[in-house]
């Protein structure tokens, strides 16, 4: 029987209010898709020299202590800001304050955790320097400039100020990375990327306290954070069975292949996962959307529908083109040193083009504050994957057998979500409009086979990126007729605005 949801107030929210939600939604995402532009060029290239100069021991390092320390992180965050973003009226300035006062005493709180702790990792895997304990307590006190851009950060979400956020993301970026390489250069190893992760909280928490200020009051309302504790401790529980879930590359891989085959995971899901950052950029829109959406289930479907679809076509032509030219992606962008991570960086390639879906399904069932659905799928979700990563590992000591046991649980977790979501909803088709980028990555996967010979050089492999796109632009344009309408449609309203004068802004009647 089909649970459907809960019809809300037609007055909750008006047609109107539903378009210029979407609209902003749809700006917010251009924003940050333009912003995310000279932010991938900045990692691209900031990671083709770390690469080059940290070895796949380097990056071990730094994702066990990653690890260690998002562990003590994720159990001091109750899910507050989330909880603020969910709800459907405007948080009150008591409410606020109760916030960062709460968030300041649990940071406090997992630094001095993390100090006393730090030692016990040496104990679990015995084959990290001596040096990594200071390195985990060193990174432990980004936390606390984390923590002073909470409630500023969630303000502009709520107030779908994206081309404020894509602006902070970037400076954190540059942060990071310029930290990162600077000291890389000088021989500092796995420190330089600890050092990188506390440069950019600073960096980040002092920019967004200044365009977002916010001073807390002396209020501390404990009936208001238990009613925010209630929907943000179900949301959280999903972010814990999401890290138990996640951990299974630090803890097992680290534990049971070593540094080098860890550096080896860890280096091909950071490449075969990049696509991540469009559809990290739609997830962030379409929640705070969706949740102002929940009263006009017709738009709601819409915008869910249109983030899949923007999400398919970065993912399927990266798919497409790491599928053809991987060998030269690797030998020519990273090094030879990282070629024996090419068989695990395929299987990461093809399992997120399966498995981006779940991020965008679950901020639709987040946005109708369905958080407990959602953590029963993590759990199923997170279970599959340690059975099926102890299996494969067991039979094939390699980078390879840990990806193929790590892909099991995405494909199934996300025909759970899709079924789950069509209970809900049963009128959404998401998947609906994905056929046209998945024949045209398998046309630019061809492409590349055929041309793999020629692109062992810089200018080739980046002519080869130019062709491929072009090859997959125009399958999908040829095939889905909706969007070369909405796309021509598109740029005749632009050409339009640009040939009209533009009229003096109205600054009475501008948007508050």
């Amino acid at each position: 029987m089909t649970e459907n949801l809960p019809e809300a107030p037609a007055s909750d929210a008006a047609p109107t209010d539903s378009a210029r939600i979407r609209s902003r939604a749809r700006l917010g995402v251009v924003i940050l898709g333009a912003r995310s532009v000279l932010q991938q060029l900045t990692i691209l290239g900031a990671n083709v020299y770390l690469t080059r100069a940290l070895t796949p021991a380097d990056y071990g390092i730094f994702a066990i202590i990653q690890f260690a320390f998002a562990l003590f992180t994720m159990l001091g965050d109750a899910g507050l800001g989330t909880a603020l973003i969910q709800k459907h009226a405007q948080p009150e300035p008591r409410e606020l304050s109760t916030i960062w006062w709460f968030q300041l005493g649990l940071s406090l709180a997992i630094v001095a955790v993390t100090f006393v702790a730090a030692p016990w990792l040496l104990t679990f895997w015995r084959d990290l320097p001596t040096g990594a304990v200071w390195l985990l307590r060193g990174l432990s006190l980004g936390l606390l400039f984390t923590m002073l851009r909470t409630v500023p950060m969630l303000l502009l979400e709520r107030s779908l100020r994206y081309e404020v956020i894509g602006s902070l993301e970037l400076v954190g970026t540059l942060a990071f990375y310029g930290t990162a390489v600077w000291m890389a250069s000088h021989g500092a190893g796995a420190t330089s990327l600890v050092t990188a992760s506390v440069a950019q909280a600073a960096c980040l928490a002092l920019a967004t306290n200044l365009v977002q200020p916010f001073r807390p009051g002396f209020a501390f309302d404990t009936v208001r954070l238990r009613a925010l504790v209630k929907f943000g401790v179900a949301f959280q529980g999903k972010n814990v069975i999401g890290f138990v879930n996640q951990a299974v590359t630090p803890v097992f891989a680290g534990a049971r292949l070593g540094q080098v085959l860890l550096g080896h995971v860890q280096f091909a899901q950071n490449v075969g996962y990049f696509p991540s950052l469009p559809v990290g950029i739609v997830s962030r829109v379409t929640f705070p959307v969706l949740s102002r959406l929940q009263a006009d289930r017709p738009a709601f479907v819409s915008e869910l529908e249109r983030a899949v679809l923007f999400c398919g076509i970065p993912t399927f032509w990266f798919t497409g083109f790491v599928l053809g030219v991987g060998p030269s992606v690797v030998s020519v962008i990273y090094s030879d040193k990282w070629l024996p991570a090419l068989p695990a960086l395929y299987v990461y390639t093809v399992t997120f083009s399966i498995g981006f879906y779940f991020t965008i399904l679950g901020s639709a069932l987040d946005a109708f504050g369905k958080p407990q659905l959602l953590l029963r799928l993590f759990v199923f979700a997170a279970a599959i994957n340690w059975v099926c990563v102890t299996v494969a590992t067991s039979l094939s000591h390699s980078a390879l057998a840990f990806a193929l046991g790590y892909s099991v649980h995405v494909a199934v977790g996300n025909v759970a979500i899709l079924v789950a979501l069509k209970r809900l909803l049963p009128e959404a088709r998401p998947l609906s409009r994905l056929g046209a980028p998945a024949l045209a990555a398998v046309a630019v996967a061809g492409f590349g086979r055929l041309v793999l010979p020629y692109t062992a050089s810089p200018l080739r492999l980046i002519a080869t990126a130019v062709l491929s796109v072009v090859l997959f632009a125009g399958i999908v344009l040829a095939l889905d007729r909706a969007l070369w309408s909405a796309l021509k449609a598109s740029l005749a309203r632009r050409s339009r605005l640009a040939r009209s004068p533009t009229p003096a802004p109205n600054v009475l009647s501008s948007e508050k």
